[in-house]
């Protein structure tokens, strides 16, 4: 039998779930963004509340506008947490959901990336048109300090592998960004290569500056 404390952890989650779900699909924002307290704090019998939630949202075949320009805010600001706590296959499904579909064509992408995620085909979602914004992911990012350093990866994205550009509105850092999927890319290649370096002598180097 479940303890007290974590039967209401999980029945806390599920209701947050239920609420983000339900705000989703009819296109009610308050109650949607009501909800993430209780999925940030609450948990499922399936793992954390937003693993749950991404997972039950991939299933909806639809979603209103306002859902979607809605979520795009939330992501822009969060997305560094929200694949944190969901793995970025699971992300990927429920954004084809959430965010507004990409509707042009295949399109060069490029994004900098640790070596370690390159020899496992791991690539994350963010990926830009821009090479310099690439470059300094990889040459200045925590990527760098990955076993092996980093790289600089350059694709022909699909169009079924872009779910949604990021508008020039809402890019805050000016970065070109697109959510890709990687289960659509095709090739994809090493431009450049940064060596690995320790947390504390890339620190180093930014206060120098």
């Amino acid at each position: 039998m479940l303890r007290p404390e974590i039967k209401a952890e999980i029945d806390k989650g599920k209701l947050a779930v239920r609420e983000f779900i339900e705000g989703a699909a009819t296109g009610d924002q308050e109650r949607m963004l009501a909800s993430i307290d209780g999925i940030e704090d609450g948990c499922t019998e399936l793992g954390g509340g937003w693993v749950c939630a991404m997972r039950s949202v991939s299933k909806l075949r639809s979603v209103p506008s306002v859902t979607k320009t809605c979520f795009l805010n939330y992501y822009v600001r969060y997305g560094d947490h929200l694949r944190q706590e969901c793995s970025d296959l699971i992300l990927a499904d429920a954004l084809r959901v959430l965010l507004p579909m990409y509707r042009g064509s295949a399109k060069h992408l490029y994004r900098g990336e640790s070596l370690h995620n390159r020899s496992r085909r791991t690539y994350g979602l963010s990926w830009t048109a821009s090479i310099e914004v690439a470059r300094n992911h990889a040459m200045k990012g925590i990527a760098r300090t990955a076993k092996g350093g980093s790289v600089v990866l350059e694709t022909l994205a699909p169009k079924e592998a872009i779910i949604c550009k990021v508008p020039r509105t809402q890019d805050r850092y000016h970065e070109e960004e697109y959510i890709v999927d990687r289960r659509y890319l095709m090739a994809v290649k090493v431009t450049e290569r940064f060596s690995e370096m320790h947390v504390n002598d890339m620190q180093l180097r930014r206060e120098a500056k």
